[in-house]
């Protein structure tokens, strides 16, 4: 039985007493301290933790799992040799006839880096902007808004929003809102900026409460990110480790595609489409209308849909506009020796790529003859080497360089001018044909409406930058990753029960790491080795990781544009807190984790292939 919207939400004269489970979640979570707040006590905390660490001596090693071999013995018990006199060694097999394998360390062991030091203090004060611009959310946001707060300030939105509302019928808008999230990924991180605001304006232009359009958008956009019907960068970038990985223990194992999940991730499109359509319509929005008093007063909630003629001919005009500037993108994607057709990478002013060299800093005294400084630098009074003031310092390669940014499709890497000008020159003509854009003061204002709706969450990302990073360059994130690696390895569970595990340790990684691939580069090495001595292949693994690396993205903390769906949620609810967030979205997190692993298992069990090149 499918889910059935109601009517239209009404807000109740009063909300009811009746409390559940959620209700608690959100009454306790709202008592936390603001995010702003919070995310400085756990940088605080990060601070604290490093150093207790770095005193105590603590330590984790960095593994891999290798397969155990064996000398081979002659008849006369004594060692066989190959022809070049070394012994000859085979792989060791248990007396089930399985291989043997062990967790070999690899690397030096992973220590805590103190911040309580000279150097910690002077990177957290020479890093601290750096730490705020350097998270991915905030230039994607901060450019974005600037077209969709003109749309918006112009009436754009509120005309097209009721324009849909009156051609799309009710019983559907939640699957497809929810459908249209998960496969946003495609776009990069574009449809946590785009869809979860208009969905709200949506669900409020046909009488339904405006959060559960929220809700919903936001539930597809992060929570079902690791579905959808079209490839993504993320699928190249995973394969390639996935490969990698693999290697470790069969260096013959065929390269995985990037179309390794294709169908895999087209099929959990829909059942993340169906759950989320379950949880919005049977469990968010009734909770939702009951609370419906707790709405901010100046929501308004449209009771006449139509449009008046003026507004009618705006929205034609700032439609044909959209549609010109995304033909134009579209040829210039599509057209052989057009500026966005085919791959490419990022280039400076004067042409070069950007790439990240590590690279080791020693005074000249210390060089030895052979080597040759690539660059000498002057450093005035360098506290960080404790050098005399003005000594001269050699920066020496330390390691291999490595591009900045993958190589991907040029349109891929041009996703925020595309969704600047397709908002910004669309709301520009609505406002010219309506007469709400009479001046370039008008315009100016209009661009600045987007910028000020969003300040809140620049003060929150700021602290949050600084907390991310200092998990970073601590190394405690590391230090988690490999530990919960290494003792899931140790459980030794049956399939079906280390592919469920293997799932909560992604979960709960998502609360120490940010970042999808980041991630995966981290327990990849691990975990795909071990998988495949147990009959599971990298396909299948990458498939599991999809799934508890998003399930949790709608409610965890590290998540930058969780940030900016709080934003929105405090527009129909100036009260609202993180906890009245978290409390929206642990349904779907709850839901989404159990339904799309129990499909995952059934996927196993079936023995259809995951998608190209890959089978379970």
């Amino acid at each position: 039985m499918t889910p059935t919207p109601p009517d239209s939400f009404i807000p109740s004269p009063q909300p009811s007493q009746r409390r559940n489970w959620l209700d608690y979640i959100e009454m306790i979570g709202n008592k936390f301290p603001e995010p702003a707040v919070l995310f400085a006590m756990l940088a605080a905390a990060i601070i604290a933790v490093s150093a207790i660490g770095t005193a105590a001596g603590w330590s984790v090693q960095p593994a891999r799992l290798a397969i155990v071999d064996e000398p081979v013995l002659a008849a006369d018990g004594s060692p066989a040799l190959k022809p070049d006199g070394t012994a000859q060694r085979i792989p060791k097999r248990d007396p089930s006839g399985a291989l043997v394998t062990e967790l070999k360390p690899i690397g030096e062991p992973i220590k805590p880096k103190s911040l309580v030091t000279v150097e910690g203090i002077y990177w957290m004060l020479s890093s601290m902007i750096r730490n705020f611009t350097g998270l991915p959310a905030v230039g994607l946001v901060f450019v974005s808004m600037l077209g969709i707060g003109l749309a918006e300030r112009f009436g754009l939105f509120s005309a097209l929003m009721r324009q849909i509302a009156l051609s799309t019928h009710k019983a559907i808008l939640t699957p497809v809102i929810v459908l249209v999230g998960a496969n946003s990924s495609v776009a990069s991180d574009a449809g946590y900026i785009i869809l979860p605001p208009l969905a709200a304006a949506l669900y409020a232009a046909i009488g339904r409460h405006p959060i559960a359009g929220l809700a919903a958008a936001f539930a597809g956009v992060a929570g079902g990110f690791g579905g959808g019907i079209f490839p993504t960068a993320a699928d190249g970038f995973l394969a390639g480790v996935a490969t990698t990985a693999a290697h470790i223990i069969d260096p013959q194992y065929p390269a995985v595609e990037a179309t390794h999940n294709l169908y895999f991730k087209s099929a959990s499109a829909v059942v993340i489409m169906l759950a989320g359509w379950f949880v919005t319509d049977r469990i968010v929005e009734p909770r939702l209308r009951r609370q419906g008093a707790a709405l901010n007063a100046d929501t308004t909630i449209a009771t006449d849909l139509a449009l008046r003629p003026i507004e009618r001919r705006g929205l034609i005009i700032a439609l044909v506009a959209m549609v010109a500037v995304l033909s134009t993108f579209a040829a210039l994607i599509m057209v052989p020796g057009a500026p966005l057709y085919g791959t490419g990478l990022p280039r400076l002013a004067d042409g070069r790529v950007p790439t990240m060299q590590p690279v080791a800093v020693k005074p000249t005294t210390d060089l030895t003859a052979a080597e040759v400084p690539t660059e000498l630098l002057r450093f005035e009074h360098s506290a960080q080497l404790h050098a005399e003031p003005n000594a001269t310092l050699s920066v020496l390669p330390a390691g291999k360089p490595s591009l900045a940014e993958r190589p991907g499709d040029r349109w891929s890497q041009t996703i925020v001018p595309v969704i600047l000008l397709t908002f910004l020159i669309p709301g520009c003509a609505y406002g010219i044909v309506t007469g709400t854009l009479r001046s370039q003061k008008d315009c100016v204002d209009a661009l600045c409406h987007g910028i000020r709706s969003i300040v809140p969450v620049l003060v929150i990302a700021f602290f949050m930058g600084q907390f991310v990073n200092y998990f970073q360059y601590t190394g405690l994130d590391r230090m988690l990753a490999y530990a919960g690696g290494s003792l899931l390895v140790q459980a030794d569970l049956p399939v079906p029960f280390l592919l469920v595990a293997f799932v909560l340790l992604v979960v709960a990684g998502d609360f120490a790491m940010s970042g999808m691939l980041s991630k995966f580069g981290v327990m990849a090495p691990i975990f795909i080795p071990m998988f495949m001595m147990v009959g599971i292949n990298p396909e299948l693994t990458t498939a599991a990781y999809r799934i508890g690396d998003s399930v949790v993205n709608i409610i965890t903390p590290l998540n930058s544009y969780l940030l900016i769906v709080l934003v929105v949620l405090q527009k129909y609810r100036n009260n609202a807190g993180l906890g009245s967030l978290i409390s929206l979205m642990l349904p779907y997190s709850l839901v989404f984790g159990t339904v799309w692993t129990a499909f995952l298992l059934l996927w196993y069990w079936s023995g259809l292939p995951l998608g190209t090149g890959g089978v379970s």
